[in-house]
């Protein structure tokens, strides 16, 4: 990619929001950075791995996974164009990737060691409050995943996950950003598990759905799969 591509992605990364495009490349004509490409099914890292830099995906996605030693694993999330990650590790005293980051599609990242960000947010206010807020953000996203992980039936947390879905979006109908077996490893449930709730909750008038589209028919009933 040109710089002026790689500027183009990285000034919707949440480290530069805000930020007028001149201001984005000042700051990336400044600092170190490297960019690396990676095939569909590499490992970027191993849960354990040391991180001592921030990524930022400039084309492709990844997956963090949970793996376990029998060999199945959790999806924690996916990252896409301008997601960034590492950001939270690199100034913990425990340095080391939490989870293993899986290539889903052939990408492209763009790597910031902890000392050019650093110099970033020392020579900018607005990147600094960026970087507070991506720490919030994470903090959130893991929150949400334990409450799913919490419940105990499939019911829950499906129910939990398209209601907060739907509050997200604000209307009844909506596309999630899951396909159905990255929707189970999300959940932590089995494919076929996730399938037969789904089209059981349909079958009762619950919800519609289609693909990725899904319509919420009776909100209050998925609700009450969470009180039961």
């Amino acid at each position: 990619m040109t710089l002026e591509e790689i500027i183009g992605v990285v000034e919707d990364a949440n480290l530069f929001k805000g930020m007028r495009k001149v201001c984005v490349q000042l700051n990336m004509k400044q600092v170190n950075y490297k960019v690396e490409k990676y095939k569909k099914g590499e490992i970027i890292a191993h849960e354990g791995d040391r991180c001592d830099c921030v990524g930022i995906v400039l084309e492709g996605q990844l997956e963090l996974r949970k793996e376990f030693l029998a060999g199945d694993y959790m999806t924690l999330t996916y990252l896409n164009k301008s997601d960034v990650f590492g950001e939270v590790i690199i100034f913990s005293k425990m340095s080391s990737y939490p989870a293993t980051i899986f290539v889903k599609s052939d990408c492209q990242i763009l790597y910031l060691c902890r000392e050019e960000i650093l110099d970033l947010m020392e020579g900018c206010e607005t990147i600094l409050q960026n970087f507070m807020g991506v720490l919030s953000n994470k903090i959130v996203m893991l929150n949400r995943k334990t409450a799913i992980l919490s419940l105990k039936s499939i019911e829950e947390k499906v129910a939990s996950y398209l209601l907060r879905e739907y509050k997200v979006k604000g209307k009844e109908i909506f596309n999630i950003p899951l396909k159905r077996k990255e929707l189970a490893g999300y959940l932590n449930v089995p494919r076929p598990s996730l399938s037969r709730t789904m089209g059981k909750m349909k079958e009762d008038g619950v919800i519609d759905f289609y693909q990725n589209t899904i319509k919420i028919l009776d909100r209050k009933a998925l609700e009450k799969y969470l009180f039961k």
